[in-house]
């Protein structure tokens, strides 16, 4: 990894680096980038995000959207968990009101090529909201596996950013209505900045709107669903850490 750019604020310096999602190669000689350099990490902003209609798949061969969305995420977490650990951290996992459309159910998570990591022949909105339930899931294990970091999901309201570049047909139009009602960059930033700095502990493993702590839809979220999302999660990672240890 090179380092892109160097900028001083306030007498803070900001190192950004560059990450592929689709790729867990990327992912992980990013994570071993930022360990040979630092033996901590206090907040972790899971953030970035794809809305796209195009079928396509991860290098692990699973649908792109919840590939990147949730999966690049999870095995990014995964790798620095420790580091956040050490200093009993936060993990702020940006999702998507788009949440509540869809259900996560157990058969979808079930055999070794689960279905809910299989590409499917037009993404679009059913996968973004899937992936965005992933989210809310895996705030909720990690809050549970690990009580001495504050992990919280969210949703940062409708925000005008190139993320509906490749969207057609209804949707497009919808969005085009909708623009000018949008919030600035800056203005969707402030939930996730409440949650990175707030004092918040009370709320871990929950969801927050409007820098506030909202009620997870019923009939979504599970301890037995979360604990299964983890679990073939895990399956991918395990698999592509033996295949690289063979390699």
């Amino acid at each position: 990894m090179k380092y892109l750019q160097f900028v001083y604020f306030n007498c803070i310096q900001i190192d950004y680096k560059v990450v592929d999602l689709v790729s867990f190669s990327s992912i992980k000689e990013f994570a071993d980038d930022y360990r040979s350099t630092h033996a901590n990490l206090h907040i972790l902003i899971n953030n970035a995000g794809v809305f796209s209609p195009n079928p396509n798949i991860t290098e692990q061969n699973v649908e792109a959207t919840v590939g990147i969305n949730y999966l690049g995420h999870f095995y990014l977490t995964h790798l620095l968990v420790d580091l956040l650990l050490a200093v009993k951290g936060r993990i702020i996992v940006v999702s998507s009101e788009a949440y509540k459309s869809r259900k996560i159910t157990l058969k979808m998570l079930e055999g070794e090529s689960p279905a809910i990591f299989q590409p499917v022949a037009e993404p679009g909105f059913v996968q973004y909201c899937l992936s965005n339930l992933c989210r809310v899931l895996f705030a909720k294990e990690l809050a549970s596996r690990y009580p001495d970091i504050l992990s919280v999901s969210l949703h940062p309201g409708a925000i005008k950013t190139d993320i509906g570049r490749n969207i057609r047909g209804c949707f497009k139009c919808i969005g085009c209505c909708i623009t000018p009602c949008m919030r600035s960059p800056e203005q969707g930033a402030l939930t996730t900045v409440h949650c990175a700095t707030a004092d918040i502990g009370e709320f871990n493993g929950l969801y927050f709107k409007d820098s506030k702590q909202e009620p997870i839809k019923e009939g979504l979220v599970t301890k037995e669903l979360q604990e299964k999302l983890w679990q073939v999660s895990m399956n991918v990672v395990s698999a592509f850490e033996k295949n690289s240890s063979e390699q």
